[in-house]
């Protein structure tokens, strides 16, 4: 960050800090500082507080460039295409989230000027977090769908998969493939990042679709797991990886099996049997809590 904005978020009591998913700047308007059920404001002084005041500091856009910049390691032609896509990847499996005027070309967004928001989402490690999915979905179910709504904790509950399914400790591990477009479930671009399992291959940036398709080719996965499916290149390189003996684990954003099932390539994986399993998470509430079961 840039170092006004380091020094002040730096004075975060340790207590609240621990409890912060986002922390959000909009052109124009106060920091805000999201927990699972308040927003928090900091003041000029540097207070924190819940009330909402004209003394509470602001971002400008001059401000948002900066941060922008500071999040970009200071190269903002490296992150260029991440940019375009709506993201910056951070350490530790956190990410910032990007917003301000497209500049197209050839009808896609090749990148993002005039920044006007900017949102850092907080990831961290809860180990064991997984535990009351694998109780419901019985121990032998290896391919299966998870659906929740934002900050539902779809990302970290997969990475508790993969620790579960490819640990060290475990008796038959699994080799495990994470293709991890966004580089937030296991964090491989600044180092070793989270904890994965000890049996697990990280493919960091690869799109989708791409990573699949080496992965079944190279690696030799018997599980595969994907984060936000949805594209018709996805569903193809999963029929394919399926026909090959291999199995998925896949996130998909939604609040229910019946909204994410009206996308018709989570539709046709559906249909064709590639998940044995659907889960639906109860919400940002109650994170990796399973609401409803559905055999497939």
């Amino acid at each position: 960050m840039p170092e006004n904005y380091k020094s002040i978020l730096s004075n975060i009591p340790e207590n609240l800090a621990t409890e912060i998913k986002e922390i959000r700047f909009r052109n124009g308007e106060p920091i805000t500082l999201n927990t699972k059920n308040e927003v928090y404001y900091i003041t000029e002084n540097g207070m924190i507080t819940v009330s909402f005041s004209e003394s509470l500091i602001k971002t400008d856009e001059k401000d948002l460039q900066e941060i922008v910049f500071s999040l970009s390691r200071r190269s903002l032609h490296t992150y260029q295409d991440m940019i375009a896509k709506g993201f910056i990847p951070l350490r530790n499996g956190c990410k910032a989230g990007v917003a301000g005027r497209a500049v197209m070309k050839n009808g896609a967004v090749y990148s993002v000027s005039s920044f006007n928001s900017v949102n850092i989402r907080v990831s961290r490690e809860f180990y064991g977090c997984s535990c009351d999915l694998l109780s419901k979905i019985g121990m032998d179910c290896t391919s299966f769908l998870i659906v929740g709504a934002p900050l539902s904790g779809k990302t970290t509950l997969i990475r508790d998969l993969c620790r579960h399914f490819s640990g060290g400790n475990v008796l038959n591990p699994l080799k495990t493939a994470i293709i991890d477009e966004r580089d937030e479930i296991a964090s491989r671009s600044f180092g070793v990042g989270a904890d994965v399992g000890v049996h697990t291959d990280v493919l960091t940036l690869y799109p989708k679709a791409v990573g699949t398709e080496i992965a079944v080719r190279t690696l030799s996965p018997d599980i595969i797991v994907l984060d936000e499916i949805g594209t018709d290149e996805e569903a193809k390189a999963m029929l394919s990886g399926m026909n090959s003996g291999v199995s998925f684990i896949a996130t998909a954003h939604g609040s229910s099996f019946e909204e994410v099932l009206r996308r018709p390539n989570i539709k046709r994986l559906v249909n064709a049997r590639v998940f044995q399993k659907v889960v639906v998470l109860e919400g940002k509430n109650e994170p990796c809590k399973v609401k409803e079961l559905i055999s497939l």
